[in-house]
């Protein structure tokens, strides 16, 4: 997603959204997301944190380990994901035109 990555910098806040985004049934534990995304513990434990507040992320407690997933009835969730979904027909309908057609639509 270009686009998101243009508009909101390559955040890790937005790596883990898309994370999320594109495999909506994926859960991991902090060491997982760490060696996924390439940040440190602190760093990934901090986004995780804030987007567990933000209501679009949520921990749970399998056995020994605490599990992050998608929290799919979060209203914030759904408004997130219902924006990258957006970008990313705008991105498709690019994708389809022609140059020619491009440069007429700056005109």
């Amino acid at each position: 997603m270009e686009t998101v990555g243009r508009i909101f910098g390559n955040s890790t806040h937005l790596k883990l959204l898309l994370l999320f985004y594109k495999n909506k049934e994926y859960f991991d534990n902090i060491t997982g997301l760490t060696k996924r995304l390439g940040k440190s513990h602190v760093t990934v434990r901090k986004v995780v944190n804030d987007l567990v507040r933000a209501g679009v992320l949520r921990e749970i407690d399998i056995g020994k380990s605490r599990v992050v997933m998608l929290n799919t009835d979060s209203p914030c969730t759904k408004a997130v994901f219902q924006f990258l979904s957006e970008i990313e027909k705008i991105e498709e309908e690019k994708r389809k035109e022609t140059p020619k057609e491009r440069l007429f639509k700056m005109y």
